[in-house]
């Protein structure tokens, strides 16, 4: 079985062979490609760094094989690793880091108590794009050490009164078969306009998922799972021009996710069996687990030439959210909070302002000047009480003011110079807390509160050659820093004084060589191959990764390094057909107490080789077959406590390769657009990479099988 999804996958990749490819033919083209995630807006290839850029397109095509953003991003992007079938994302980086996660600019993103749900907190139903800015930046702040995800909410592109679409979508697990409760449903729509001055947008999507089943149709286990899911997405925006230059805007988003499984987990046995679904029910104390609320606005006003050849922007923003995890009952062999049974969550609210301008100057008559410079403050309040009111991490209060200043010259159109800078003041006030004890019997510690002070200044720069409009290489170098779930430090204290914590940041070098490579007419009149590479190292003096002590994480600050390379093009060979893949491959070190660079980092951050490829045919305009293939290597760098055992610490279970092919086709019928998607179209039998390598029976579920969804949409 294995070898023949092998040869498919080879198939796909032979046809891409011409190029490594990632986006569709309407919305490959590199030129003109403008990104905004780098707060000044400019041209992907002029950038000096690696971007990609995964389009409404893509979105609604994926959409309809698996609408979960942790999924789409996982097979677009080299260099973050693929779905782990999870709610939960602690295994998800980007480039082995920490990934800076963003709506609108808004961060998704929890560095006081991280929640692990930053790319869940929205529906693709609601995306316009995703720009995903890859290696160590500071442009945003905090957080942002392996690079950032912005995502772009719908915006109204139609100057008339009034447009829009409805979708109803059905899905099912077990589609060629009976089984109860594997079918779900999905019903959304838009309606958008312009009306003079005025400009809106609405976006509602609601989704009931089904109870899902492997390949051999057994139901999977309902810990963290994606199954049996009521999930509601609510997006409105207003706009008003007071002028041609002028613009005010305001967007609110709302995301509600909450599951009810009629099953509960049961068995499994690490690397021997694995964890599935039962029929049963919670303890009635238990609360459903998922996300309340996710809570996200704000207000822009946008002035273009304020004043000579300035552009004005300032927003104010809130964010809200709470998170319910599983509930855990008492375990004597691995107590927690103090022998007794719960359910932690974790609330936080992030507020926030943002001014900037952006002059753009002519110093002589072939070199242009662009220069952006303002300020961002952001007040965080987080915190992790049980669902009974302990607390397990108190209310922390992060203070962040941060000016900042970045500059692009141009010279001649064949050489781009980037450089910036940006001075956080981060001061975070703990209260007074008593830790949460593991056992009854465990010694009271009180930690006195106090007020812990980060000071860091980030840098960057790059420098692009565009003399050649088939080759553009670039180099670059960025810093990045993050203050590394500081929640999970402070609830595991030992000593009863603040500044006797570890709690100093995540600082990491980024140095990064890669380029672009638009192709016109390679194949032919009207083709066109896209290229994409880069090469990167990264250095981190202390390092983010966890460890295990006692049942519980803890953070190894051990220093780290990562070297990674990633491929990625597209290749458009007729106005019918189009191919192309994504590679991506990395590792990581960790120094040890000798000084030698001979530790693998687990693979908590480091994932394994990831290939991705696809094929798009259209034999008449009206009409779309697309396939997608995803082939993941192995990565064994660790032994098991015992030796031929299966005993591995989490994060360093062996990971075995996975091949995965799914499909989706649409068919356009004047204002309807009937679409079908099948997601693992062979019915493979796999484990996903993150059930592999966190080597615990709990944890250690299959993926999907076979999953069908049909879909009707109408846009008028």
């Amino acid at each position: 079985m294995i070898s023949r999804h092998l040869s498919l996958m080879l198939v796909l990749g032979s046809m891409s062979l011409p190029a490594l490819a990632q986006t569709e033919a309407t919305d490959r083209t590199l030129d003109g490609v403008t990104v905004v995630g780098t707060r000044m807006p400019e041209v992907k290839q002029n950038a000096a760094a690696s971007i990609t850029i995964i389009s409404a397109k893509q979105i609604q095509e994926m959409s309809q094989i698996l609408p979960d953003m942790q999924a789409i991003v996982g097979y677009f992007v080299p260099g973050v690793p693929p779905t782990g079938n999870s709610v939960n994302e602690r295994y998800n980086t980007l480039r082995g880091r920490s990934i800076l996660v963003l709506i609108d600019g808004i961060p998704q993103s929890t560095p006081l108590r991280a929640t692990s749900r930053d790319l869940r907190t929205i529906d693709p139903s609601a995306v316009e794009r995703i720009e995903v800015i890859k290696g160590a930046t500071a442009i945003f702040g905090n957080g942002a050490n392996g690079g950032i995800i912005n995502i772009i909410t719908k915006q109204n592109k139609e100057h008339r009164p009034v447009g829009g679409m409805a979708t109803l979508a059905y899905t099912d697990h077990n589609f060629f078969k009976t089984s109860e409760k594997t079918s779900g449903y999905r019903a959304g729509g838009q309606i958008y306009g312009e009306v003079g001055d005025f400009s809106y947008l609405a976006s509602g999507t609601f989704t009931q998922t089904g109870s899902p089943i492997s390949a051999g149709g057994v139901y999977l286990s309902p810990r963290y799972g994606l199954g049996d899911t009521k999930s509601l997405n609510a997006l409105v925006k207003f706009g008003y021009a007071f002028s041609e230059r002028t613009h005010l805007e305001a967007m609110y988003n709302l995301f509600r996710s909450e599951q009810q499984s009629p099953l509960v987990a049961s068995g499994g046995k690490y690397l021997v069996s694995p964890r599935i679904g039962v029929p049963g029910k919670q303890p009635a104390e238990a609360i459903p687990e998922g996300i309340p609320h996710n809570h996200n606005a704000y207000i822009k006003l946008t002035s273009q030439e304020l004043f000579s050849h300035t552009d004005l922007e300032v927003s104010i923003f809130a964010r809200g959210v709470k998170v319910i995890t599983d509930y855990r009952k008492h375990n004597p062999k691995s107590p927690r909070w103090e022998e007794t049974s719960g359910q932690a969550l974790t609330r936080a609210l992030q507020t926030g302002a943002r001014a900037q301008l952006l002059s753009r100057l002519r110093p002589a008559s072939e070199t242009t000047l662009h220069l952006l410079y303002g300020v961002d403050f952001l007040l965080d309040k987080t915190s992790q009480p049980l669902v009974d009111g302990r607390y397990w991490v108190p209310e922390l209060k992060a203070y962040n003011y941060a000016p900042f200043a970045q500059g692009k010259l141009n010279l001649a159109d064949r050489f781009t110079l980037k450089a910036g800078a940006r001075y956080d003041w981060i001061n975070v006030q703990v209260p007074d807390y008593d830790v949460l004890r593991v056992r009854k019997t465990d010694p009271q510690i009180h930690v006195s509160g106090g007020t812990l002070r980060y000071r860091n200044l980030s840098v960057n720069a790059g420098l692009t050659y565009n003399g050649l409009h088939s080759f553009q290489p670039y180099f670059a170098y960025s810093q990045g820093f993050s203050i590394y779930d500081l929640g999970r430090t402070l609830r595991s204290a030992k000593s009863d004084v603040l500044g006797k914590i570890e709690t100093d940041p995540v600082r990491t070098h980024n140095y990064e060589l890669g380029f672009y490579s638009p192709l016109e007419h390679l194949f032919g009149e009207g083709t066109r191959l896209d290229l994409q590479g880069a090469v990167y190292y990264t250095y981190a003096a202390l390092g983010s990764d966890l460890k295990s002590e006692n049942g519980f994480w803890v953070v190894d600050r051990s220093p780290q390094r990562i070297l990674g390379v990633e491929l990625s093009a597209d290749a458009t060979l007729s106005p019918k057909l189009s191919v192309g893949a994504t590679f991506s491959a990395l590792e990581g070190y960790k120094e040890t107490s000798k000084g030698a660079w001979s530790t693998y980092m687990s693979g908590q951050s480091i994932p394994p080789l990831k290939v991705t490829a696809h094929v798009t045919y259209r034999p008449i305009q009206a009409l779309s077959l697309r396939l997608y293939g995803l082939h993941t290597g192995r990565r064994a760098r660790f032994t098991p406590a015992t030796p031929g055992g299966n005993d591995y610490q989490e994060a360093e279970g062996p990971v075995q390769p996975i091949t995965l092919v799914s499909g989706q086709a649409s068919y356009a019928l004047g204002h309807f657009t009937l679409g079908v998607g099948v997601e693992n179209l062979l019915n493979t039998s796999y484990y996903p990479v993150q059930s592999q390598l966190v080597a615990r029976d709990a944890e250690y579920v299959q993926g999907n099988g076979r999953m069908t969804t049909l879909s009707l949409s109408y846009r008028f």
